[in-house]
């Protein structure tokens, strides 16, 4: 239980957010559906001074497209049954909608927010790998200004992130994925449970980018591996056995814990990548 006392701030604008951030720092916290935050709190993990809702402005949790620029853009506190249900996220990047269908139970979905989980940075989530395959970028800002992170480089380790203390996530920006199809695959060990180890595949048509695979749950920021060969090869068993052996290198010391030992989670690894390779693979030929 929280035992300790807190202020709660409940802004209404961005700018109100920011400036609450760069007077407290380090001992405030954002508060978006609260998911990951008041679990920690409540096991003593987090004990924030300054807690700031973010939940009373509105123009975080907006979807919308940037035509311009072909970009889709999620606002930080957009829930998770907000991206599965929304119409653009279904034209533009589907693969981000069915990992979000994954995500804890209903009450989560309903709850929880894109932003919260990206800065919380769990390494099993569902969103990390998904978001490090279709190249979006995550978009902070503080007093101090704005900045457009790629997700490749925003995770950086367990729980690590390059958020610094007064800046919040604004918005995710994913590129418009057009002929690029992807698919999502993960092992759990019940429904609605962190994956052991999930990987997102997007295979891209030839001179439009690589085709990638990230994998989730094997260390600390997810993991990618080139897949481009192996789609040009056609898929065929020679080419994924060495798509296989590229997951393994790409992998040497998987975490090890009460799921299972690093072979297990290695081969675990190298089983749902092949999966969601052949996957995406098969919609982009459909």
């Amino acid at each position: 239980m929280i035992t300790a006392e807190l202020e709660l701030h409940r802004p209404g604008s961005v700018a109100e957010a920011l400036d609450l951030l760069a007077r407290h720092g380090d001992d405030a916290k954002i508060l978006g559906g609260g998911m990951s935050l008041v679990p920690t709190m409540t096991l003593g993990l987090a004990r924030p001074e300054i807690v700031i809702s973010l939940n009373h402005v509105p123009e975080l949790r907006a979807i919308t497209e940037d035509a311009a620029t072909a970009t889709l853009r999620i606002g930080g506190t957009a829930r998770h049954n907000d991206v599965i249900a929304s119409p653009l996220v279904a034209r533009h990047a589907p693969l981000l909608a069915d990992a979000a269908r994954h995500i804890g139970d209903v009450q989560v979905r309903n709850r929880g927010t894109i932003g919260g989980s990206v800065a919380h940075a769990d390494p099993a989530a569902d969103y990390l790998p998904t978001l490090v395959a279709l190249a979006a970028s995550v978009v902070v800002r503080s007093t101090r200004g704005e900045r457009v992170i790629p997700a490749a480089e925003f995770f950086i380790d367990v729980m690590a992130t390059a958020l610094a203390p007064d800046e919040l996530i604004a918005e995710i920006r994913v590129p418009s994925q057009g002929a690029a199809r992807g698919a999502y695959r993960r092992l759990a060990r019940v429904e609605g449970s962190f994956a052991i180890v999930n990987a997102a595949a997007v295979v891209r048509p030839a001179g439009s980018g690589a085709s990638v695979v990230a994998i989730g749950g094997v260390a600390g920021a997810p993991v990618v591996v080139d897949a481009s060969a192996a789609v040009a090869a056609g898929l065929t068993e020679a080419a994924l056995a060495a798509f296989e052996d590229a997951v393994r290198t790409a992998c040497p010391q998987p975490f090890e814990d009460l799921n299972g030992d690093a072979e297990y989670r290695r081969e675990m690894a190298v089983i749902h990548a092949r999966r969601a390779l052949l996957a995406a693979a098969g919609a982009a030929a459909a």
